[in-house]
């Protein structure tokens, strides 16, 4: 006699196999093992925004995602920017037409700062118990050649006449235009993941960016364009920034100790 049914009309049965997860990530951007890695994957390096993306993206499996940081960080980002220009607006200390030269200089400052990963590369490794030192200094390898190489390239493009405006020839024209939008997007990705350091630590990628914006933010205190305002108004110009992003920080942290059980600490037991 053959055995009733478990299932409800209409309802797969309970073992029927789970649908395969959707790929949501372009073939030529998401890490992929080498052995997958076709003529098409390796022609990616030569665009140079495919290249940035793959150098200065965190690539470890197990990493955190969370899509409501993500969300937070992002409008954060979004009405900093507006908020920013328009107060320089209003208070009449940049020029308009100043503005994008503005925006290159805080890149500039900002992007230095994310040197910054070198002394907390060089901390957490003398942090680390003698034994497990090599294995903790093999994983900067990602975010420190991300830094070297993207940097190279900026000073490439600066101090040699691929900047020049027209370009010598169509060859410096193309050399130029790679090194820019490599630099420029590499830098940017930097700046905003904390320099790839999610593969060494969750929370790393949030607790750098703060020291990056106050080497930028305390300096600027003191900028000649500033003297137009009263004090108070160049403190709180000055200063809204950092603070806001001390208290995402600060938030950022706490959740992932809470509902991810991630804590700054576990970079020096990870083996």
């Amino acid at each position: 006699m053959a055995e009733p049914s478990t299932t409800r009309p209409g309802r797969a049965p309970a073992w029927a196999p789970a649908a395969p997860p959707r790929m949501t990530s372009v073939p030529v951007l998401r890490t992929v093992p080498p052995e997958q890695r076709g003529a098409v994957w390796w022609l990616g390096w030569l665009v140079p925004v495919i290249a940035a993306y793959r150098l200065c993206t965190p690539t470890r499996r197990d990493r955190v995602v969370d899509p409501v940081m993500d969300r937070v960080l992002f409008w954060r980002t979004a009405l900093g920017l507006l908020l920013t220009v328009g107060a320089w607006l209003a208070f009449g200390l940049v020029p308009l037409r100043d503005i994008p030269g503005q925006f290159e200089q805080s890149f500039a400052y900002g992007f230095s700062a994310v040197q910054l990963i070198f002394y907390v590369a060089w901390f957490t490794v003398a942090m680390t118990p003698r034994g497990r030192r090599r294995a903790a200094a093999a994983r900067w390898r990602g975010p420190v050649l991300a830094f070297v190489l993207t940097f190279t390239a900026f000073v490439v493009f600066r101090q040699t006449g691929l900047s020049a405006w027209p370009p010598h020839s169509p060859w410096s024209a193309v050399c130029g235009l790679w090194l820019c939008l490599f630099g420029g997007y590499g830098g940017f990705l930097l700046i905003v993941n904390g320099a790839r350091t999610a593969d060494i630590n969750d929370g790393l990628p949030a607790v750098l960016p703060v020291f990056s914006v106050l080497a930028f933010a305390l300096p600027s205190l003191g900028d000649p364009m500033y003297d137009k305002v009263s004090m108070p108004v160049r403190l709180l110009l000055g200063l809204t920034g950092p603070v806001t992003l001390a208290l995402l920080t600060r938030w950022q942290l706490r959740r992932l100790r809470t509902l991810h059980g991630v804590r700054l600490s576990d970079m020096w037991r990870r083996a």
